[in-house]
């Protein structure tokens, strides 16, 4: 009987669409201003390519370590200041301008199109952050005949 049992649960799950995989991701956050729904861009020091981890965990001394070469990634203390001010400014003077439109009022599509804007320069400014600091930690050359061509 306990095989009957189960095969009913796994019917429900499938008939309501709901996996265990499913049940287990988290949803995005509805408020833009919320921190846990932040990511930052980082560039790998051993293969130079990009990734992004949550802005929560990015603190001076974690250890990230990169999907594409497994090479770690440690921020200095002087790159977390850096990402923590250029976070905290953009989005203080963004809900300080949303404050503002809801206040005032005015043309919502023009407010909508220069707000997108600036969140492109902000992405732009973070990948110049993230392209100037070097984290800490011994660079890593390429060995073998991937050498030849760097």
């Amino acid at each position: 009987m306990p095989s009957d049992d189960i095969k009913a649960a796994s019917v429900e799950d499938s008939e309501s669409g709901m996996t265990p995989d499913s049940a287990a991701t988290p949803e995005k956050p509805v408020d833009e201003f919320d921190p846990m729904g932040w990511t930052i861009p980082l560039i790998c020091k051993d293969c130079g390519r990009e990734f992004t981890k949550p802005y929560r965990h990015f603190q001076a001394g974690v250890v990230f370590h990169c999907p594409h070469c497994h090479g770690s990634f440690v921020p200095k203390m002087k790159m977390h200041r850096a990402v923590r001010d250029a976070f905290e400014s953009f989005y203080a003077k963004r809900r300080r301008d949303r404050d503002e439109f809801k206040r005032v009022g005015g043309d919502e599509a023009s407010f909508q199109r220069r707000q997108e804007s600036e969140l492109q320069e902000f992405h732009k400014s973070l990948l110049e952050i993230a392209r100037a600091m070097r984290p800490a930690g011994k660079m890593v050359k390429p060995k073998g005949i991937g050498a030849m061509f760097t």
